[in-house]
């Protein structure tokens, strides 16, 4: 079996925050991702991932640094 990498300390924050902005997102925006990521999962070609890429995008994240609790 393949070893799984570690958590570190600021993971569990930056998923639920992740999970917020998702949940905060506009019913199209989260359609378009699951579809454009179902897609790629499919037949990974270039446009198709980013395609993905870019309705992530749409999420509007912020910046988080690697080194945030």
């Amino acid at each position: 079996m393949e070893r799984q990498p570690a958590p570190e300390p600021g993971d569990t924050a930056r998923l639920g925050q992740l999970a917020a902005h998702w949940r905060e997102a506009p019913p199209e925006i989260r359609q378009d991702i699951l579809t454009a990521a179902a897609a790629a999962q499919d037949a990974p070609e270039p446009g198709r991932v980013a395609h993905l890429l870019e309705a992530l995008g749409r999420l509007d994240l912020p910046d988080i640094p690697d080194s945030a609790p």
